[in-house]
């Protein structure tokens, strides 16, 4: 058994933010995990600077399973590195002896992976052909349909960013086809089978750099741009 102890210093004023993002995207993923045994949160009494996460795991394999192999380092969720000062975390056996030195990172290295990791657009080859299988056969009659590939590219985007469809790069063609795109297979059932698909080629660590696009997903297709569809 293993416990591990994550301990965040928070810049002023930013426990409620902190702790609301642990609780909506952090939390449930911890809970789903396999091999997670129990888990406890929430700053130390009389403490609105920290916010501590205790939990256990039942062995090191489901803790690399879900934090993956740098299970050492301490690991936030998009949004979170611009509250926090710096990180650190501990793991423990069963009689609470030390299994690793703390290993701390001050929320500006943090904040730089977050912004690497969001940076990476782009499907894979094996990521593509995991999303296309479930994807409807393009029809071959009517107006020529806007690349399903480059579409959902530009949706991934949006999701992952959380701008305005309005800020879409040109690079993934028109915001409105995006945002059409995405409200269609939405309403068919289609995006859940996407988003799962692409779930699947993920490490769990790449889930929790992805566990912010299930908000924006909700906010995205309420944001409809003037401009046109080309």
């Amino acid at each position: 058994m293993i416990i591990r102890v994550f301990r965040a210093r928070l810049k002023p004023g930013q426990l409620e933010a902190f702790t609301r993002v642990y609780e909506e995207y952090g939390q449930p993923m911890m809970r789903a995990a396999p091999g997670c045994l129990a888990q406890r949160a929430g700053p130390p009494a009389g403490r609105h600077d920290e916010f501590v996460i205790v939990s256990v795991w039942q062995d090191l394999d489901s803790l690399k399973a879900f934090a993956g192999e740098a299970w050492q380092e301490a690991i936030i969720l998009p949004g979170e590195a611009v509250l926090l000062v710096t990180a650190s975390v501990q793991h423990f056996d069963e009689s609470y002896r030390s299994l690793t030195q703390a290993h701390a990172v001050s929320g500006g290295v943090l904040r730089q992976r977050e912004e690497s990791a969001l940076r990476a657009t782009s499907l894979t080859d094996t990521q593509w052909e995991q999303a296309r299988r479930v994807l409807p056969a393009p029809q071959r009659e009517g107006r020529p349909r806007a690349d399903d590939r480059r579409t959902l590219e530009g949706i991934l985007y949006i999701l992952r960013t959380g701008a305005p469809w309005s800020d879409l790069p040109r690079a993934y063609g028109s915001p409105v086809t995006c945002w059409r795109r995405l409200v269609e297979w939405e309403a068919s059932g289609i995006w859940e089978r996407v988003w799962a698909a692409l779930l699947a080629t993920l490490s769990m660590q790449e889930r929790l750099i992805w566990a912010g696009a299930v908000g924006n997903l909700r906010r995205a297709p309420r944001r409809r741009t003037r401009r046109k569809a080309s």
